[in-house]
Formats: C-alpha cells, sequence, structure tokens
C-alpha cells in the first residue's frame, strides 16, 4: 500500500506542476496576445503611412517624397516582422499549452481510485 500512496503523491506533485506550468504558460499567452494586438494596430496605421508617403512619392517625384516613403516603408515592415513573431510566440505557446494540457488529462487518468468512463 506504500507503494500506491508514494505513486499517488507523485503523480500529484507531477499534476500540481504540470498545473502551474499550465498557469505561467497562460499569462505568457495573455502578454504576448495584448502584444500581438497592439502591434496589429500599428501595422496598419503604418501601412496607411506607407500607402500614403507611396502617392507623394509617385506624383512629386523628388528625392525627399522618396526618402520619406523609404522610411514608411521600413517602419512598416520592422512592425509586421515583430508582429508575425508575436505571433509566432503565441502560436508556440498554444503548443506547448496544449502538450501540457494533454499530459494533465494522462496524469487524472491514471489516478488511483479514478473513474476511467
Amino acid at each position: 500500500m506504500t507503494k500506491t500512496t508514494g505513486a499517488a503523491t507523485g503523480t500529484d506533485r507531477e499534476t500540481t506542476r504540470v498545473r502551474e506550468r499550465l498557469a505561467r504558460i497562460q499569462d505568457d499567452l495573455k502578454r504576448v496576445r495584448a502584444t500581438e494586438r497592439v502591434l496589429a494596430e500599428q501595422v496598419a496605421y503604418l501601412r496607411e503611412v506607407a500607402e500614403d508617403a507611396e502617392t507623394r512619392k509617385l506624383v512629386a517625384q523628388t528625392p525627399l517624397a522618396d526618402r520619406e516613403w523609404r522610411e514608411a516603408r521600413t517602419d512598416l515592415d520592422r512592425h509586421a516582422g515583430l508582429l508575425e513573431e508575436a505571433r509566432n510566440e503565441a502560436q508556440a505557446l498554444i503548443d506547448r499549452r496544449d502538450g501540457l494540457l494533454d499530459r494533465l488529462f494522462e496524469l487524472e487518468a491514471a489516478r488511483p481510485g479514478r473513474d476511467h468512463t
């Protein structure tokens, strides 16, 4: 009976660790999603700025208008890259969360005296 109690305690500790990791991942995911929302708004704004600068470049055909367009485009590209990174990070967190949820399900199903229906 000691082995069963020890196994249950080990399973309980692992379950607790998995739950703690899930909570940390959820907090990280909330942070990344907030960053993603801000970056998406910035990208939308910078896209409009770049489009306006491109129109001015085409109409004015001056070195200044060309430089303003290149700067606007650089800002847009940089923020779009940051947005993509945030989306990739969010997906990685979701994948880790899903793996931990699967592990938690396995641990819960393996608990002694657990109804497996």
